[in-house]
């Protein structure tokens, strides 16, 4: 099924292309997952329209306005993370491989997570931090799971914490999909895949496992790190000095803040929320519909 969908460029210039999926949600996520952009419109074919979830030609315009307005940032970012090479988005296509495990009853094949560098999951948060209990069946892949998201702080498992051993058998069996999964269990599920790879080199090389907690808290600190300095930086700029208007602030913190989006989404670090007192001057940006 055909959709167009549309977008704009770094330099703000706004461009019309086509792309083939099975409704206007997969032609959505297709763009983002292969081209590495976040579409501002998607519509089907005017007869596909209104079976298949195009953008009604009459009465959604508001919606389409407002989606725009909270959307512009993002897309933005988007488009700029592709023109420097970011590609983290690129690696997000849902994917499974074939394993084979000899039972009794005879040879089954199960799919198995492919793996998916650490970078933040978008979707349901509160499906994502259950996941962590209950999608994987060593201890040793739940404490990894808490590091799987760049930037975020998570809690880690009460208890005992896995050893040395507990790890070593984790590396050795994979993490299983299911058709039922939801699109945030298959991810955590792929990163964590990833996290297992890393660190088994890390042991083969003479690491052992305490240091290799300790580098993965390190690194989550140092993102956390990032993130809390650019959300400091969009307030001092709003904030501003004396003598610089209301609107040349505004103008510089917004400006800051799509760009620090842009370099936190090219490390896998979930985004900064658009500032309250820039919602308004966001919404006054001259917008093509």
């Amino acid at each position: 099924m055909k959709f167009t969908y549309t977008y704009r460029s770094s330099d703000g210039q706004r461009h019309t292309a086509e792309i083939e999926a099975e409704n206007r949600d997969a032609a959505f996520a297709k763009v983002r997952a292969e081209l590495g952009i976040k579409p501002i419109k998607v519509t089907a074919e005017p007869e596909e329209s209104r079976q298949d979830g195009g953008f009604p030609s009459q009465g959604g315009r508001r919606s389409f306005i407002n989606a725009i307005l909270t959307g512009k940032a993002a897309i933005l970012a988007a488009v700029s993370l592709a023109a420097i090479g970011g590609a983290w988005w690129l690696a997000g296509a849902r994917d499974a491989r074939p394993y084979q495990v000899t039972t009794p009853q005879g040879t089954v094949t199960y799919a198995v997570a492919t793996p998916l560098p650490r970078q933040a999951i978008p979707g349901n948060r509160t499906r994502i931090d259950a996941a962590r209990e209950t999608a994987f069946q060593s201890s040793a892949e739940r404490l990894l799971s808490c590091f799987a998201e760049p930037g975020r702080s998570v809690p880690l498992p009460d208890g005992k914490k896995p050893s040395q051993d507990d790890f070593r058998r984790a590396m050795r069996e994979p993490i299983r999909t299911a058709s039922t999964d939801f699109t945030e269990i298959v991810d955590i599920k792929r990163i964590v895949t990833g996290m297992k790879r890393e660190m088994k080199a890390y042991l083969d090389g003479g690491g052992t496992v305490e240091g290799y907690i300790s580098e993965l808290e390190k690194r989550q600190r140092l993102e956390i790190s990032y993130r809390e300095n650019a959300m400091r930086r969009v307030e001092e700029l709003l904030n501003g000095k004396d003598g610089v208007s209301s609107s040349s602030r505004q103008r510089e913190a917004y400006s800051y803040w799509l760009k620090a989006n842009a370099s936190l989404k090219s490390m896998g670090i979930y985004e900064l929320p658009l500032p309250d007192s820039l919602r308004a001057y966001q919404t006054g940006l001259d917008i093509d519909e």
